[in-house]
């Protein structure tokens, strides 16, 4: 079934709720100040459909006290009803509102105007031609058909109707991630808490667990509605309700945004496009996207094409996707808006940041990729590639596999320029330089390089032995002048002379691994040699003594209880100037012994 999302704008008084009654009876002024006062203060849903289109109604408030509802309601339409009166014409909250509707690209205008009954044929024919050119300044744009409606005149009303069913809605990322705006959050007795808001991307189902990147909770799909009724399943775009389950819903909120775990990171400082209007040097604004309204300073990063590009500074950290469409408050009133560039905050000077911006905007993703990979000289991720550029890892990784001086690892999703070779080529050499005897993996050097994932550092080691700078053996690779046999055989007894001379207090393996520059597979074939030939005695995950260490240490253990009548952690810590993990390690191992009795924390001879 095709399902789209309309809603209402134009001025107060202008007929909006009366005419969403009149096409599918739903009154949507439902609070007590509402009808007293006899204008729409909140949103209000409601829905119309046939046998082939499931239309959901957005009707929003025209007042101009209550923008930012308005916003809240305009940000996930597929097409806008502008109701405009005869009698008024376009009025400045008429205006306010097709800002905001070009601001967020809802491109698809229908304009009705009502109270046709009340003026002439020639104010009709004004009216049209006034609404057309006031149009034609947004270029964005389009006006899908203009009907002239009076509540007295049900035809009208009917042909209005029949239209709507023909609207199809707009294209949706519908295959990629569940991405929701809450506009309205309750507890049902016996249901518990539910949410409502517009799905603006992805789908979502029954039984799946949701992510909640403002409270940082996790719930469980109960139920999904769309339109009052129990469905398996919904996908954008759709109105859609879900009860979630979870220990913990009490802070859930309007203009709170739902995904799925892992997908997004939150900001503090985000880059823009100012698509409509112009702001200046460090103004204050109120920035709304989706359903929430933040709290901003903006920062000039620069100006291209007429164009400016800003950095917002949030007075807490947000989650935002790229092109996600944002309107501008200042005073409370609309001052401009735009689209979200990269909402991955990055340490840049401006001279660098600008020529990604514009590719960005531009939707250059090849240059963007290109320009990116030269900053971070160490890689840059596309794990977080739906955020930063509304891209699946599949096409990202597309776009990556076509850059030159490139190496892409498709597993970690990682990308690195050709300076991260030269730097991890300089550090491998720089080992055998210093230690012929290096036995060394890409794992091993992923260990030592933070940065460098394993793929890359085993393809900076094939194509080093593929240029004859080092050897291969297996998985292994050594200097170029040297046997591995013979570094085998003389590992053992390196690493015995270390946890020899550490006495009481031996490094952890993999600190021993990296002092002598060998992988850690062979550094744990060594430790089982020498461990199986009781040279050495494991007494923990990561705690391995010599067999002569071990016997001092507890000679000198028995020593202290003969004299002191115990022993615990502290007197062990404090005699023999020891760590609380070693001196619980030799007490343990002490426990082992037949002739030690264990009194509270203290043990003592039988």
């Amino acid at each position: 079934m095709n399902s789209i999302i309309i809603g209402t704008a134009g001025h107060i008084d202008h007929g909006k709720t009366a005419l969403i009654k009149e096409l599918n009876g739903f009154e949507g002024d439902k609070l007590e100040e509402e009808k007293s006062r006899g204008i729409t203060i909140d949103l209000s849903f409601s829905n119309l459909k046939n046998n082939d289109t499931n239309i959901a109604f957005i009707d929003v408030p025209g007042h101009e006290g209550l923008i930012k509802t308005m916003i809240s309601g305009a940000y996930s339409l597929d097409a806008a009803m502008v109701v405009i009166a005869a009698d008024d014409g376009i009025m400045p909250q008429t205006k306010e509102h097709i800002q905001i509707l070009s601001i967020l690209d809802v491109k698809s205008i229908i304009i009705v105007i009502t109270k046709c009954d009340l003026v002439s044929r020639d104010i009709l024919d004004t009216r049209q031609n006034e609404i057309k050119n006031y149009l034609k300044s947004f270029s964005n744009l389009e006006i899908l058909r203009i009907f002239e409606t009076s509540i007295k005149d049900k035809n009208s009303i009917t042909e209005l109707k029949d239209y709507l069913f023909m609207i199809k809605s707009k294209e949706h990322a519908t295959d990629l991630v569940f991405h929701y705006y809450t506009d309205r959050a309750f507890s049902l007795k016996g249901i518990g808490q539910v949410v409502t808001g517009s799905l603006i991307g992805g789908s979502i189902k029954k039984g799946e667990k949701v992510y909640n990147y403002d409270t940082k909770k996790e719930y469980i799909v109960r139920s999904v509605q769309i339109h009052d009724n129990d469905v398996d399943s919904a996908s954008s775009p759709n109105r859609v309700a879900l009860n979630l389950s979870s220990s913990d819903t009490k802070n859930i909120t309007k203009g709170q945004m739902l995904s799925k775990k892992g997908f997004f990171r939150a900001f503090s400082n985000v880059d823009c496009v100012m698509t409509n209007g112009e702001i200046f040097q460090n103004q204050n604004v109120v920035f709304c996207v989706g359903t929430k309204q933040l709290n901003a300073r903006a920062t000039i990063c620069g100006e291209i094409n007429a164009l400016q590009f800003i950095t917002f500074k949030f007075s807490k950290p947000v989650c935002l996707k790229f092109k996600e469409n944002f309107v501008l408050l200042s005073n409370n009133r609309v001052i401009g808006g735009g689209k979200v560039l990269n909402s991955i905050s990055e340490p840049m000077k401006k001279a660098q940041k600008m020529p990604i911006l514009k590719a960005l905007y531009e939707n250059d993703f090849l240059l963007a990729f290109s320009l990116l990979k030269t900053f971070h000289k160490h890689g840059f991720g596309l794990i977080s590639s739906y955020q930063r550029f509304a891209l699946n890892h599949e096409e990202a990784l597309e776009i990556a596999l076509n850059l030159k001086d490139t190496f892409v690892d498709k597993k970690e999703l990682n990308v690195y320029d050709k300076s991260a070779f030269n730097d991890i080529s300089t550090i491998i050499i720089n080992i055998f330089a210093k230690n012929k005897f290096a036995i060394i993996s890409a794992s091993s050097i992923s260990n030592k390089i933070s940065w460098a994932s394993e793929s890359l550092c085993l393809y900076v080691l094939n194509s080093l032995y593929e240029n004859n700078k080092i050897a291969k053996n297996g998985s292994f690779f050594i200097d170029k002048n040297a046997n591995l046999d013979e570094i085998l055989e003389s590992l053992d007894s390196k690493i015995y002379d270390i946890l020899l001379s550490e006495n009481f207090t031996p490094s952890a393996p993999y600190n021993i691994y990296d002092e002598l520059e060998i992988d850690r597979v062979s550094g744990d074939n060594a430790m089982k040699k020498l461990t199986s030939s009781k040279k050495i005695i494991r007494l923990a995950h990561n705690l391995f003594i010599t067999q002569v260490a071990l016997s001092n240490v507890l000679n000198l253990m028995r020593e202290m209880i003969k004299i002191d009548g115990y022993i615990n952690v502290t007197s062990i810590k404090d005699k023999l100037n020891l760590s609380r993990k070693y001196a619980i390690a030799y007490l343990e191992y002490l426990d082992k012994f037949d002739d030690i009795v264990k009194d509270g924390m203290d043990r003592k001879f039988k």
